[in-house]
């Protein structure tokens, strides 16, 4: 059953709308504090404002009702005995979508409450079917995402759990530095394909367990440049995003990374944050050539590069908040074996 709200100083309005509309759920408050207490509670489908009332008249009523954002969408309907074309336009101003005049016209106050009501269950449905088609495709492109990114991956001895651990990281950072959830959901989907580069490695390089030569070496750096190269062309901002992840994550704030040599804030701060968390992540790790390290020299680790490899600001977050974060990969290593 629909549910509608009548806000009304007059009990004999009240009681009147109340035995118009039966086939309604009829809610009443008598003056606009309670009104706007309990659309928030019973989030009606539409709503029966009178103009004229005490303390606060229906105006700042509605006024109100549109800045709270469980309710903003609900119809309002004003109910007055005013006349003149004015209070019309100031109503419908306010974000009213009907004007009716005391005394009622029973046939057109039902009509007019059912149409609306109609309408808006109507719009609701269809915003709910495409919130449902977008979530689908935001999973449907993560799952993308990660899969694209797992194919480098098969090439090497890791696995597609660091990716996801590096992505994770990457959330959590950005969080700490206080950006919105929808930028750090963009960094930690971007962040998955930080070594999408390693396509373009020879295996024997990528796999080989005893430490590079430094030709080898030159020819693994430039899978950074292979991953951007892969990625720059898309349309897609998310894939421009993973472009200069993936350029740029193994830059060094002081200047002696790879493949350009950018030097501090130069760097963009996505590629800041993906370093950070992708040796975090890597020293952690077991590799082909090295075995996992302890988190106490991790940390060690971190101190002693913070202001040379790593943004200083980006190393104290993980510095001051380490034990969530190694009990965060901890968790998500159990979650692995649990697969």
């Amino acid at each position: 059953m629909s549910k509608i709200l009548v806000i009304d100083d007059t009990p004999e309005y009240i009681s009147m709308l109340t035995s118009l509309l039966l086939e309604y759920e009829v809610f009443a408050a008598r003056d606009g504090k309670k009104g706007l207490q309990l659309a928030e509670m019973i989030l009606p489908d539409l709503i029966l404002l009178d103009i004229n009332m005490p303390l606060m008249t229906g105006y700042e009523v509605c006024r109100r009702l549109k800045l709270i954002n469980k309710v903003k969408e609900i119809p309002v309907i004003f109910l007055t005995a005013n006349d003149g074309s004015d209070f019309e336009e100031i109503g419908f101003k306010m974000g009213a979508v009907d004007y009716i005049a005391k005394p009622f016209n029973a046939s057109v106050l039902k009509a007019r409450v059912k149409t609306h009501i109609d309408l808006y269950k109507l719009q609701s449905n269809l915003q709910q079917q495409v919130d449902q088609s977008v979530e689908e495709i935001r999973k449907l492109n993560h799952e993308i995402t990660f899969i694209s990114a797992s194919i480098a991956e098969l090439k090497s001895k890791e696995t597609g759990q660091h990716l996801r651990r590096v992505s994770e990281f990457c959330y959590l950072i950005c969080k700490f530095l206080g950006k919105n959830e929808s930028e750090c959901e963009k960094i930690k989907i971007a962040s998955v394909l930080h070594d999408i580069g390693k396509v373009g490695i020879p295996d024997t390089i990528l796999n080989k367990p005893e430490k590079l030569t430094s030709n080898e070496w030159k020819i693994m750096e430039t899978h950074s440049q292979l991953g951007y190269d892969m990625l720059v062309d898309s349309e897609f901002e998310s894939m421009q995003l993973a472009a200069k992840i993936a350029l740029e994550h193994h830059e060094r704030w002081d200047g002696t990374g790879y493949p350009m040599g950018k030097v501090g804030e130069n760097i963009s701060l996505v590629g800041r944050i993906c370093s950070v968390a992708d040796v975090f992540d890597s020293l952690l790790d077991r590799r082909v050539y090295k075995d996992p390290w302890e988190g106490q020299r991790v940390k060690e680790y971190f101190e002693k590069m913070s202001g040379t490899q790593f943004d200083p600001q980006i190393a104290s977050i993980l510095l001051e908040n380490f034990d969530m974060f190694i009990d965060t990969w901890k968790s998500m290593q159990k979650l692995k074996r649990e697969e």
